[in-house]
């Protein structure tokens, strides 16, 4: 047996060159910029479900709080609304206006819409809007008191007595 080194037919200095043209390719994408501005969007939407998963936890205090809540979601995710202020949203979904405001609040806590204070006069009014990325959440929101709502549903009437708390 022979211990000389094995002689390629290999062109080493192809190889380099492609290894250059990799590392180049590699560097482009791997930009910490590109890559930091990528990663910040992936965390502030996993902190936007997150909220929304803890609202629709705090939603199931009800049937009552629950429906308000869908409600609210579906009337910010059925179109884009812009700003709205808080009696229009009472208006528009038929929700009394406290409980509109507490649940907005909670929209807001959730980071799933933007709450401006306008001064009208003498008062204050409450404006709405929805935030950057905030359609995904209200669809989520909608979708999970939706089902929370059903299950309430079908709880209630497969109990003994119509409406049974639980």
């Amino acid at each position: 047996m022979s211990t000389d080194p094995i002689h390629s037919t290999h062109d080493d200095s192809a190889a380099a060159g492609l290894d250059a043209a990799y590392a180049r390719l590699v560097a482009r994408y791997s930009a910490p910029e590109t890559v930091a501005v990528a990663l910040e969007g992936v965390k502030a939407e996993a902190r936007r479900r997150a909220k929304a998963r803890e609202l629709v936890t705090r939603s199931r205090r009800g049937l009552l709080h629950n429906h308000t809540v869908r409600e609210i979601a579906r009337y910010f995710r059925a179109a884009e609304r812009g700003r709205v202020d808080l009696l229009q949203v009472a208006e528009d979904t038929g929700i009394p206006l406290s409980d509109s405001r507490q649940v907005l609040r909670e929209f807001v806590d959730a980071g799933l819409l933007h709450e401006y204070a306008e001064p009208a006069g003498e008062q204050v009014r409450r404006v709405y809007e929805l935030a950057e990325g905030g359609k995904g959440g209200m669809t989520e929101v909608f979708v999970e008191t939706e089902a929370a709502a059903q299950r309430e549903e079908r709880g209630a009437y497969g109990s003994l007595g119509w409406g049974e708390a639980r």
